[in-house]
């Protein structure tokens, strides 16, 4: 059997420090006068303003509004404070390109200029997952491609995903590294016609490697109840919360109202993401994570991005600090519809 040690030596040597994306294309229109100004009202909150003038644009044939108003439109969280009043014929006008009864993505439009677009479809078909995630990687969006890469390990496609990500390794964000781990255990166990590959179970193993601890915490590994009844999960969670890049906005959160209890505030907040990696920018090559994390938006987002607590009773089994739960009941009230 392959050793977690060899493992880890392979996929160490994989992997590089975060990357920086510095020569990726530009889209056309994203220096438009018109479009920079929709994306700094959509920094600042002003929801509807942005929406609108991004659909206005979409609809003259901006490239870069339809792909980040696309982008936007696939999270609710981004859009429901604003959307859920309206009526669904203004919701679809607003958000997507006129086709059929619930109109269309306006990626189906971009996708004729943009390999970006192009690639954001295929990555959504299980057939087309594996050139797009390298397509995407290449164009500045490594965490959706990382989001696809593990629907694939999930299926027990490990040695194609090896394969995708050969030569752009150097491109992906360190939080990444357990997915090629993950991937090369089941290339292994593929190529011995072990009746394992795929299992989802493979991807948890403990090394007890901080860096890959790191990263499987990143990917919102654990629930509300193993954060109260594991002790492991607990602690493992506890000690390297200042260290995960990808909870920066729930830490700033908990910077901002949990001062005196940031590392409960942080776990508890992670338990409670609605969805992996979230809240992050709906279009990284456009808004960086970091400009996106410290916008005037990111409040109301983080607060969009947790499950719904605001009914809940806060001596619940599921929470762990009375801080955060408190602080997020009520931002909730004022953030979600």
């Amino acid at each position: 059997m392959i050793s977690v040690k060899s493992l880890l030596v392979s996929a160490a040597l994989c992997l590089s420090p975060i990357m920086v994306v510095s020569d990726v294309p530009s889209l056309q229109g994203e220096d438009a006068p018109e479009f920079m100004e929709a994306v700094q009202a959509w920094s600042d909150g002003e929801d509807l303003a942005a929406l609108q003038s991004l659909s206005e644009q979409a609809q003259q044939g901006n490239a870069a509004a339809q792909i980040l108003l696309a982008s936007i439109a696939s999270r609710s969280s981004f859009h429901v404070h604003v959307t859920s009043e309206m009526d669904r014929k203004e919701r679809i006008a607003l958000l997507r390109k006129p086709g059929g009864l619930s109109g269309k993505s306006w990626l189906t439009e971009a996708q004729n200029s943009e390999p970006l677009a192009l690639a954001l479809l295929q990555v959504a078909k299980f057939e087309n997952k594996a050139p797009a995630i390298a397509v995407l990687v290449e164009l500045g969006e490594p965490i959706t491609a990382m989001l696809a890469a593990q629907s694939m390990l999930h299926g027990g496609e490990g040695a194609d995903l090896v394969d995708v990500l050969q030569g752009l390794d150097h491109k992906l964000p360190e939080e990444a590294s357990i997915f090629l781990y993950w991937a090369l255990y089941l290339q292994k166990y593929s190529s011995d016609g072990s009746n394992h590959g795929g299992s989802a179970s493979l991807a948890w193993l403990n090394t007890g490697d901080d860096r890959f601890m790191s990263s499987e915490l990143a990917w919102g590994i654990f629930s509300p109840r193993e954060l109260i009844s594991d002790s492991d999960v607990r602690e493992a969670a506890t000690k390297l919360s200042p260290e995960i890049v990808a909870w920066t906005p729930i830490r700033n959160f908990c910077n901002n109202f949990c001062a005196d209890e940031v590392p409960d505030c942080t776990i508890t907040a992670a338990a409670l993401l609605s969805s992996p990696y979230s809240p992050r920018s709906p279009l990284q090559s456009l808004i960086t994570n970091e400009d996106y994390w410290s916008s005037d938006r990111i409040e109301g987002d983080v607060a969009r991005s947790i499950i719904d607590i605001r009914d809940w009773e806060f001596d619940s089994e599921y929470s762990y600090n009375q801080c955060f739960t408190s602080n997020m009941r009520e931002l909730q009230r004022a953030h979600w519809p």
